[in-house]
């Protein structure tokens, strides 16, 4: 695995290490304390808790795009330098200028189709990983908005 790789893999435990139970586990010890007349406080601590959990899983989900593209980035640049590397040596052999034209023209539409592939394969990578970051919070909020309206009924 390259450096570049293995860092980014380091930045996503790191920010996964946060323990997002355990902060919901505080958050539901605190408000278990609060009585507010005519909220019914467990079931605001229960939906506060799957909110925890789908900001959870979109973090997840983000994580894993943005390594997703680190170790696309490492890819392209590993096929660049082989195709600079293999572009000089083509260069190198070449002996009368309209040749030396003709490699140059043919490397630089190879280029072009190069960059258009790998930034159609970007374009792929980010969308999968927006779509997955946001699905748990898309999810979540209609659930969500009906829960407020249940939490604050009034108890009779």
């Amino acid at each position: 695995m390259s450096k570049i790789s293995e860092s980014v893999t380091d930045v996503g435990k790191s920010l996964m290490s946060l323990d997002m139970t355990k902060m919901a586990d505080e958050m539901t010890r605190i408000m278990a304390k609060v009585n507010v007349p005519g909220i019914d406080m467990d079931s605001l601590v229960a939906m506060q808790r799957e909110n925890m959990e789908a900001l959870t899983a979109a973090n997840q989900a983000a994580l894993e795009g943005l390594k997703a593209v680190a170790e696309w980035e490492v890819k392209v640049l590993k096929a660049t330098m082989e195709e600079v590397s293999n572009a000089a040596g083509a260069l190198s052999k070449v002996r009368s200028p309209q040749d030396v034209v003709t490699e140059q023209t043919e490397a630089a539409k190879e280029v072009f189709k190069s960059s258009v592939s790998n930034l159609r394969e970007l374009a792929e990578i980010l969308n999968h990983a927006n779509k997955s970051a946001s699905r748990a919070i898309v999810d979540r909020v209609p659930s969500g908005l009906d829960e407020i309206k249940e939490v604050l009924k009034i108890k009779e």
